[in-house]
């Protein structure tokens, strides 16, 4: 009753399909259209490393004021630096979009 073929409704993959291993196997280098990506140019880079500064700013503001709001004297400087930490955001992605046609941030999919 022990039966070791798989059944009808399982997958399964033919060793032969996956890796041939013959003398006949060719290797071909990557096409133009399947091209190592390039690393991004120095302006990109420092455009991500102001990006990655202004976001670690943005959320340092708006923790210690949202920290120090817990108190009535705390939520005079609280508020403040909570409102800075939005308006760094809010560069923050004004700058992620500089230079782009579209209007849009993220792709839709």
């Amino acid at each position: 009753m022990s039966d070791k073929s798989p059944a009808v409704i399982e997958e399964c993959l033919e060793p032969e399909l996956v890796s041939p291993g013959g003398p006949d196997t060719v290797y071909e280098r990557p096409g133009p259209e399947e091209r190592p990506a390039e690393k991004p140019g120095l302006l990109t880079r420092i455009k991500m490393a102001v990006a990655a500064v202004l976001a670690l700013l943005g959320m340092g503001l708006f923790l210690s004021g949202a920290i120090l709001t817990s108190t009535i004297i705390g939520a005079i400087l609280g508020i403040p630096l909570m409102l800075a930490g939005a308006l760094v955001f809010f560069l923050l992605f004004k700058l992620l979009t500089f230079g782009s046609n579209n209007a849009f941030v993220f792709r839709r999919f």
